[in-house]
């Protein structure tokens, strides 16, 4: 469906695509659930990871609709799913004793603040009354790509296995090339393959975030 999606934005545009863009991540629930067992999805880990998926395509309704009152409301949803990710990365670092007593944050971790930081300062003159709402949302998933960051440090250099944590610190960045692409569409000017740029990351991101937490519960 992801791949359909894709080819339906570049060269099939039409009422089909806010159709298979609103099945995407219903379809990822889907996968998660045939991924896991029952005890699994039990688990908190996957109740989480099943919220921010759901948060997430409540998210994709609303940004399929005009006006800035959608916008606003797939901003929140989308604000949700980031944090519910960011409790899934506390989970995960207090879960391992080996990285439990590391800080939170690691000073190798800086390009978390300083790129979306110059994000906000780019787009600062067209964003208008959506400043504060932008900043917040920046702030949030900001927080959440500085976790997964630190936590692909903090397991490299314990000599742990650091599969998942390449996986999820693919999926956060991601995650931030995807807003901030649809950032610059919205309160600058779209540019050629933006919708095209904006949805592949943003698919990648939560394939690589699914990823990384699934293999994380196994």
């Amino acid at each position: 469906m992801c791949l359909l999606h894709l080819v339906l934005l570049k060269f099939f545009p039409g009422p089909l695509v806010p159709l298979s863009k609103v099945l995407l991540m219903p379809l990822l629930i889907v996968s998660v659930y045939r991924q896991t067992t029952e005890l699994e999805q039990r688990t908190k880990t996957i109740r989480m990871l099943i919220g921010a998926l759901l948060l997430s395509g409540i998210g994709d309704a609303f940004l399929t609709r005009q006006g800035k009152g959608f916008f606003v409301a797939g901003l929140l949803s989308f604000l949700c799913a980031h944090l519910l990710y960011i409790y899934l990365f506390v989970q995960r670092h207090r879960s391992n004793p080996r990285t439990s007593t590391a800080p939170w944050v690691d000073q190798k971790s800086w390009p978390a603040i300083l790129i979306p930081l110059s994000v906000v300062y780019i787009l600062y003159p067209g964003l208008g009354g959506m400043l504060i709402p932008v900043l917040i949302y920046m702030a949030v998933i900001s927080l959440m790509w500085l976790m997964a960051l630190s936590n692909f440090v903090r397991n490299r250099s314990s000599n742990l296995d650091w599969g998942p944590s390449v996986f999820l610190t693919l999926g956060a960045t991601l995650f931030v090339a995807s807003d901030s692409a649809l950032a610059f569409e919205k309160f600058m000017a779209p540019f050629p393959g933006s919708r095209f740029i904006v949805m592949g990351t943003y698919l990648l991101a939560q394939l690589a975030l699914v990823k990384g937490f699934l293999s994380n519960t196994s």
